[in-house]
C-alpha cells in the first residue's frame, strides 16, 4: 500500500516548511509549491529524499490562478497516484489602508487566499473523494479581526473562512474541510520588541505561537480528526478571547 500524500502549497520556508516536515516525519510523501524561494526549496526536497520519502518542489505563482492551478495538479500527476491532505497554506501578507488600496492589491491577494484555493480543490476532488482525504485551508485571527493596516489582506482571508464552510458541506462525507486560524506564530523579520511584548500581554498563554504549533494541528487533522468538519480553529493562545 502506497504512502499517503500530501500537496502543501507556499512550503519551501516559515509555517510550510514546518508542516511540510512534520508531514514527512509522520510518513507522508510531500508535493509542496513554492515562487522566489528556490534554494530553500530545492534543500527541502533534498533533505526530504534524504528521509526516505518521495518529494516534489514545484514552482507555481498562486497569484496567477489561471494557470497555477493546472500547473501543481499535472506536475503531481506525474509522480503521485494519489492526494490525502491538501494544505492551502501560500500567503501574501500585503499591507494597505484604505486609500492606499489598489485593483492590482486586490486581484494578487483574492487570487492567492481564495480562487487558488478553491481551484486547487476543484482539481483534486476525485482524487480527495477516492481517498477519503482532507483539506486543511490556513486563514487568520485577522480575519475575524481586521487590521486597518491590512485591510485587503484581512478581507480576503475571511473569504477563505467563508469558503472553507461552503466546501466542507459540498464534500462531505468523503471529505473533511477544516480551518486554522493562527494569531502570532512567527514574528515577522524585525518587527520591533516593544510590539511584541503588547501583543505578549493579551495573550492568556503568555507566548507566541509557533510554525510546529500549527504543524502539529494540520497533523491532527489529517489523521485523528476524521469527525471534524467546517470548523476554523482558532490557534492563538487565547488571544481571541481577551
Amino acid at each position: 500500500m502506497s504512502a499517503k500524500v500530501a500537496l502543501v502549497t507556499g512550503g519551501a520556508k516559515r509555517v510550510g516548511r514546518a508542516i511540510v516536515e512534520k508531514l514527512a516525519d509522520a510518513g507522508f510523501d510531500i508535493a509542496f509549491t513554492y515562487l522566489s524561494s528556490q534554494a530553500e526549496a530545492a534543500a527541502l526536497e533534498h533533505a526530504l529524499h534524504k528521509r526516505g520519502r518521495r518529494a516534489m518542489a514545484i514552482r507555481a505563482d498562486l497569484t496567477q490562478p489561471e494557470s497555477a492551478p493546472t500547473i501543481i495538479f499535472d506536475s503531481c500527476r506525474q509522480q503521485f497516484d494519489r492526494i490525502d491532505l491538501l494544505v492551502n497554506s501560500a500567503s501574501l501578507y500585503l499591507p494597505g489602508k484604505l486609500r492606499a488600496t489598489t485593483m492590482e492589491m486586490m486581484r494578487k491577494v483574492a487570487a492567492i487566499h481564495v480562487q487558488s484555493p478553491l481551484l486547487l480543490v476543484q482539481k483534486f476532488e476525485a482524487m480527495l473523494r477516492q481517498s477519503r482525504g482532507h483539506v486543511v485551508n490556513m486563514i487568520d485571527l485577522l480575519a475575524e479581526r481586521p487590521w486597518p493596516d491590512y485591510l485587503i489582506y484581512c478581507a480576503s482571508k475571511a473569504a477563505l473562512g467563508n469558503l472553507t464552510l461552503g466546501l466542507a458541506r459540498e464534500l462531505a462525507p468523503e471529505v473533511t474541510v477544516n480551518g486554522i486560524a493562527p494569531g502570532v506564530v512567527e514574528w515577522p523579520p524585525g518587527y520591533p520588541e516593544s510590539e511584541q511584548e503588547k501583543y505578549l500581554k493579551r495573550v492568556p498563554l503568555g507566548r507566541a505561537g509557533t510554525p510546529e504549533d500549527v504543524a502539529n494541528l494540520v497533523h491532527f487533522l489529517a489523521t485523528e480528526g476524521s469527525y471534524i468538519t467546517g470548523q476554523i480553529i482558532r490557534l492563538d493562545g487565547g488571544r481571541s478571547i481577551t
